[in-house]
């Protein structure tokens, strides 16, 4: 029986290769790209997801009550209560003519359309009683700062507008302001301060007819220069005639008489 000759061993893998086969990572190891990337975008969107559920589940901050005072409220347990705002047991309630906007008090419209209507009925009351004694005719042209805020009153009885109390005292305060901007200032007798209505504004106010008679005055000079002309071009026939006075005097009757009357 024929003897088997031994196995050779096969060749030995080299150093170089057994120390490059023991670095690599086996495959399947770590997760692809593309596994990475949806894994990340899997987490992005559960961390916003739980923000939002924290901050819808998380109660508001309460006001602290309108009557309390910044030193009762200085630990910051309750926001301070906005302006124009009334706070009752950390809820927010905005005074008539304003309304919520998150955490403060907004103007809707109310008050400032109410107070240039009461505005407007102000200066015509005052410019009236101004364009009155421009006119000739008895009437007070000096108000002073009581007698403008009893007429405001007035004003807003007569046009509620269907404010609250809280809605009118802030429609007398901006009608007050803008008076104090409108008017002018002056003083009475007794040097208490007083407002009246610019002459130049009053004039508007007069009626046609004594806006006529009020330019002819300013202008007397130049209409008296106008009639004496216009008298003298109708009375030169009779410059030559022994009754040339007695002519001129009824021709200057006729013609001077009216503007008298409109004086």
């Amino acid at each position: 029986m024929p003897s088997r000759s031994p196995r050779r061993p096969g060749p030995l893998p080299s150093a170089s290769r057994r120390r490059k086969g023991a670095a690599e990572p086996p495959p399947g190891l770590f997760p692809a790209r593309e596994d990475l990337l949806r894994l990340l975008a899997v987490l992005a969107i559960a961390s916003a997801a739980a923000a939002a559920c924290s901050g819808l589940h998380r109660r508001p901050e309460p006001f602290c009550d309108s009557v309390q005072s910044p030193d009762d409220y200085a630990d910051d347990s309750c926001q301070p209560c906005p302006q124009n705002g009334r706070c009752v047991d950390g809820q927010l309630e905005c005074v008539q003519g304003f309304k919520r906007y998150g955490g403060s008090c907004i103007e809707d419209g109310l008050l400032s359309q109410t107070a240039a209507k009461i505005s407007e009925l102000l200066q015509l009351r005052i410019c009236d009683q101004h364009a009155r004694t421009l006119c000739g005719q008895p009437a007070k042209i000096l108000f002073q700062k009581h007698d403008v805020s009893d007429t405001v009153d007035q004003l807003l009885s007569k046009n509620p507008a269907g404010l609250t109390e809280d809605g009118i005292q802030l429609v007398k305060a901006r009608v007050l302001d803008t008076a104090q901007g409108f008017f002018e200032t002056s003083f009475t007798s007794n040097q208490a301060e007083a407002f009246k209505c610019p002459e130049l504004v009053a004039e508007c106010h007069m009626p046609l007819t004594c806006q006529v008679r009020h330019w002819i005055s300013r202008n007397i000079i130049f209409v008296a220069s106008f009639s004496i002309l216009h008298c003298s071009g109708d009375c030169a026939p009779f410059t030559r005639d022994k009754h040339y006075q007695i002519e001129l005097r009824k021709y200057m009757n006729r013609c001077v008489k009216p503007l008298k009357i409109m004086l």
